[in-house]
């Protein structure tokens, strides 16, 4: 085991890492580590690790915005990935949407918020049949679906809401479940 001492990063969640040749790891820091429920900063962050030289490098990923609770395709872990899907955690703590991010520019590809007093838990990536798996069946990393229960605080009720992960436009709703549900 190796260890990096990379300061002011404290990695809260991970979503992927990979080698090429340098250690990349896709996480969302939190500033200041030691507030976790309070004025929290959750910044999705790329961290390298090079083993060569025992240097590190850190580039904050989609800049102002707070994202937590996420996923990528999950048939790709360990190997590159391009997108990940993450709730946007504002206000703290409550999340009013899903951002897919592209990893590679750093930018957010698409958002889909949910509306006026409607929040999220932790979007789910659910691919398609047809989409990457790493058995070299072809396909876009995109090709699936984001799924999340939303609660409307207002009416008190709660809705499963599938996207479509490519467009992050809603494919379908499976809505107004009679009280609110824990979110998944």
């Amino acid at each position: 085991m190796r260890w990096f001492d990379v300061p002011g990063c404290f990695c809260f969640h991970i979503w992927n890492a990979w080698d090429e040749p340098s250690v990349v790891i896709v996480c969302s820091c939190i500033t200041p580590p030691d507030a976790l429920l309070s004025s929290v900063r959750a910044v999705l962050s790329e961290v390298r690790l090079d083993l060569r030289t025992g240097r590190y490098s850190r580039r904050e990923l989609v800049p102002g915005l707070n994202l937590e609770a996420g996923t990528v395709n999950r048939s790709l872990l360990g190997r590159r990935t391009r997108f990940a899907y993450l709730a946007v955690a504002e206000p703290w703590p409550r999340c009013r949407g899903v951002a897919k991010v592209d990893l590679g520019t750093g930018e957010l590809a698409a958002v889909h918020e949910y509306g006026e007093g409607r929040f999220s838990g932790e979007p789910t990536f659910v691919p398609a049949t047809s989409a990457t798996s790493g058995t070299g069946t072809g396909g876009r990393e995109d090709d699936g679906h984001v799924v999340v229960m939303v609660h409307d605080e207002a009416a008190g009720t709660a809705e499963l809401v599938v996207l479509d992960a490519g467009k992050m436009e809603v494919a379908a709703t499976v809505a107004a479940l009679p009280c609110r549900r824990p979110n998944i």
